[in-house]
């Protein structure tokens, strides 16, 4: 095989990685509103509101992680609460200072 063969795989490969990491990161940010959002929308005293505000702390954390993965290594929370409306809830749940 040639060299300009070889490159050409490698960059078809280095395109799909970054389909993929790009993909997973918005699939991640998509999670993370959805669960706000169901949080959100139960009543105070909703039996399931615990299990949706432990849902959000995982939506939260998987996009910190995800967003890792990619490479963005510095301020994730800071990036993700900018961005998205999280619930005081459920940062005093996962320990964050905020």
């Amino acid at each position: 095989m040639n060299r300009r063969y070889l490159s050409d795989q490698h960059q078809g490969l280095e395109w799909e990685l970054m389909k993929e990491q790009s993909g997973a990161l918005g699939r991640a940010g998509k999670a993370l509103k959805a669960a706000i959002a169901d949080y959100r929308a139960l009543p105070d005293d909703d039996p399931g509101r615990d299990a949706a505000l432990q849902a959000v702390c995982d939506a939260v954390w998987n996009l910190e992680m995800q967003r890792e993965f990619v490479g963005f290594v510095d301020q994730n929370l800071d990036a993700i609460l900018a961005e998205f409306d999280v619930p005081a809830e459920a940062l005093a749940r996962r320990g964050a200072q905020s």
